[in-house]
């Protein structure tokens, strides 16, 4: 295990799982409280073919706020206390805080339909 990457899983309920990593040096205060809060457990908000989002009750700042991300990265959303897992390009009009990435079964996450609950949990 390294001291910079936290390895986890995002496991929707009944449609399979993915593997995300972490990374502390992305924003660290953002990405230790996550870890801190872990398991996280929510109903998904769908933006189709764009993202998915768990609601946290996490109350954050921005840090090392981004406003473009690529297919699998993840972000934590401060103006809605949420984690994005992004499915391709996208830019946003508000700051994110990029924190990790998908490292494979980004297609598992792609198949969220509405009242699906997500589980973020580290392995």
């Amino acid at each position: 295990m390294s001291v910079s990457k936290m390895d986890c899983v995002a496991v929707l309920r009944g449609k399979g799982e993915a593997r995300v990593n972490l990374f502390r040096h992305f924003a660290p205060a953002t990405v230790n409280a996550i870890i801190r809060e872990l398991p996280i457990s929510s109903r998904v908000t769908i933006y189709p073919k764009a993202m998915i989002c768990l609601m946290t009750a996490l109350r954050l700042g921005v840090e090392k706020q981004k406003y473009e991300f690529s297919k699998s990265d993840v972000a934590f959303v401060p103006a809605t206390s949420s984690i994005c897992f992004f499915f391709s390009n996208a830019k946003s009009e508000r700051p994110l805080n990029p924190v990790g990435r998908v490292e494979e079964g980004l297609e598992k996450l792609e198949r969220a339909s509405a009242g699906d609950v997500l589980e973020l949990k580290a392995i």
